[in-house]
């Protein structure tokens, strides 16, 4: 079995066990595979202990709305972690920085967007993004940014569905989805040099001209005439393919 789909059905399979049985894949995943903390979503609904963010005028954080932008190069690297959400990724050549939403069901009183920061530090040539939210909190993340030849973004989230529109990125990029459905648009194949597709339990759609499903345990690359490579890991659920 390739290593990037072990990787995924562990995710999968932690989202999914007891805590014991997560404690015990936990010792036997290799060193050379990175810990990935938004997979590790629990049941622990708790506010984050530690927050690494300080806000500036033009940030607008409501109990239930976030609004945060900073300069971003289109070189940059950013790593995103994010537990429990529907995700939102978009692209924008032209753009000189990132933007990030947030939005919480109002109806949850309880929860605030502020207690589920636990790092948002950008700046131009680097960022780090930790959101942990709890399933009642309903929460829906939207991310755009620029994503050029030489830049390099890994995006992992633990539970929800994931969107994103590939079109105008390049650079390379890693999506890790534990569960949840994923949707991905593409400029035919000029959104990538190289595309690999793992889907660990679940469903693959490719909705493009001459596109196969494959169902269960699916792995399949594809060769493009964009720039940069293009991994996509689903642990558990599903994959839409199509063209833009």
């Amino acid at each position: 079995m390739r290593k990037s789909l072990w990787y995924v059905l562990t995710f999968a399979l932690a989202l999914t066990l007891p805590a014991y049985a997560v404690k015990v894949i936990a010792q036997t995943k290799p060193e050379s595979e990175p810990h990935t903390p938004s997979m590790d979503c629990g049941d622990d609904d708790k506010p984050v202990i530690t927050h690494d963010f300080a806000s500036i005028s033009t940030d607008i954080l409501n109990p239930h709305h976030l609004e945060f932008a900073r300069p971003f190069d289109s070189s940059g690297k950013l790593t995103v972690h994010i537990c429990r959400a529907d995700l939102r990724l978009r692209t924008d050549p032209n753009a000189k920085q990132l933007k990030l939403t947030v939005e919480l069901n109002t109806q949850s009183k309880s929860y605030t967007v502020a207690d589920y920061i636990q790092t948002l530090r950008v700046q131009p040539d680097t960022g780090v993004i930790q959101l942990k939210f709890p399933k009642a909190a309903h929460a829906a993340v939207t991310l755009t940014m620029p994503m050029g030849p030489n830049s390099s973004n890994e995006f992992n989230l633990g539970d929800g569905n994931l969107d994103f529109n590939a079109t105008g990125s390049a650079g390379n990029r890693e999506i890790n989805v534990g569960m949840g459905h994923m949707q991905l648009v593409l400029d035919n194949d000029k959104s990538y040099s190289k595309m690999e597709v793992n889907v660990g339990m679940g469903t693959l759609h490719d909705h493009r001209p001459g596109g196969h499903d494959g169902h269960f345990v699916v792995s399949k690359e594809y060769a493009g005439t964009g720039s940069g490579s293009l991994e996509i890991n689903v642990g558990m659920g599903s994959l839409d393919i199509r063209n833009d």
